[in-house]
């Protein structure tokens, strides 16, 4: 039989096959598979995606046992990823922390983003795995995952921290998509629907509910390592081959890279106790007020570094009709907010409204036109800060 490799027209070999030589029809006793059946029915299922998947969240488990600050419910907050092997040029490069490359596929920002990556993960390694082995499926899955970093180190601000195995969930994406079109992909639409129903999204900018952007480089970066990788099997993948050739290469790289990612994880156990104390300094979830703002007072005084603090400080004098005393407080939240990993940009929003709000009370409009206008042209702002500025007619 001629060898072929044309990406996606298998070539069917029928030669005659003289009548003495067909076998007899073996008889197979009711309720029992074949040996064969079962044996193809068990290498076909995805382990390195169960795997992987169980190692993650044994990963989660472990950042929330560790966490010292919090974004939200079981969401560890910036100096906890920070500690723990999140990804950022100024750490990469400034301190030479190359161990950050490899550690951060593995880390997550909340319970949903986890979730998330996990039910995509699950569908593409079901469709995927078997189809081109647990060995490609894997080389596939980390040297994403690797690109996805490293695209976004470069295309990042240095400050920003990227975490999340969705860099290296987009490479089996785009290698789910490119190997559709191989003459043996057993489902070739539902692959390229599944691929692009999850990566069409995942390339639009987007901001969660806890104020963490997507972080779009490290998709791209992911979706094209992996698509490339991808093209390449295609190229030397001969028609009549069940799985694609250098399983054993494959299984080398894949190995290099758990070897590394371990080695990285050792390398992060000395460095969590000098970031990690800094999350103290911030409110925990479970301190966070919730209707009243009596104990506002205390949380300054546990946590005068958390801006949030001397907001909520500022909107009980505001609540008391006491201006003078809430406009200090306002300005500090604002102050500390520019450096603040935990001010978002609405709660930076929200106290320059309350700010100006507080001084346009204090009738000084002029000051307060001036700290509004910026707002004021704008048309993403929360419901909080618009409904400040509309209570204190700064826009208009």
């Amino acid at each position: 039989m001629t060898r072929s490799a044309s990406f996606g027209k298998r070539a069917i070999a029928s030669p005659a096959v003289p009548a003495r030589a067909v076998a007899a029809p073996v008889a197979v006793a009711p309720g029992i598979d074949p040996p064969a059946g079962i044996w193809r029915t068990v290498s076909r299922l995805p382990y390195f995606t169960v795997t992987l998947s169980l190692l993650l969240v044994y990963r989660f488990k472990a950042e929330l046992a560790a966490a010292t600050d919090w974004t939200g419910p079981n969401a560890p907050g910036h100096f906890t990823l920070l500690a723990l092997g999140a990804s950022g040029r100024d750490q990469i490069l400034l301190t030479g922390e190359w161990w950050r490359l490899f550690t951060a596929s593995a880390l997550h920002g909340s319970l949903s983003h986890l979730v998330g990556n996990l039910v995509t993960f699950a569908i593409v390694g079901i469709l995927l795995e078997p189809m081109i082995g647990i060995g490609w499926f894997a080389a596939i899955y980390f040297t994403g995952g690797f690109a996805g970093v490293m695209l976004s180190l470069l295309l990042n601000p240095g400050d920003v921290l990227s975490v999340g195995a969705s860099g290296a969930i987009m490479a089996t994406l785009g290698a789910l998509f490119t190997l559709s079109f191989h003459a043996g992909a057993p489902r070739p639409n539902l692959m390229r629907r599944v691929a692009a129903g999850a990566l069409f999204p995942a390339m639009i900018p987007a901001v969660t509910s806890s104020g963490a952007a997507l972080d779009v480089n490290a998709h791209l970066g992911g979706c094209l390592a992996g698509a490339a990788l991808a093209f390449i099997l295609l190229i030397f993948w001969q028609e009549e081959d069940e799985h694609p050739p250098g399983r054993s290469l494959a299984a080398i790289i894949a190995g290099l890279w758990v070897a590394l990612t371990v080695w990285a994880f050792w390398a992060s156990t000395h460095t969590y106790v000098r970031y990690a104390k800094d999350g103290f300094n911030y409110i925990p979830p479970s301190e966070m007020p919730r209707d009243a703002l009596s104990g506002s007072y205390a949380l300054v005084e546990k946590y005068p570094s958390d801006p949030r603090a001397h907001l909520y400080r500022g909107l009980y004098f505001l609540q008391q009709y006491n201006l003078a005393n809430a406009e200090p407080y306002f300005r500090k939240a604002i102050k500390l907010g520019e450096t603040s990993p935990v001010m978002t940009e609405d709660f930076r929003n929200w106290s320059v409204a309350l700010l100006a709000a507080s001084v346009r009370f204090q009738r000084r409009m002029d000051e307060a036109k001036i700290l509004a206008t910026p707002l004021c042209k704008r048309t993403d702002l929360d419901g909080r800060t618009s409904q400040t500025l509309k209570l204190a007619q700064l826009c208009s």
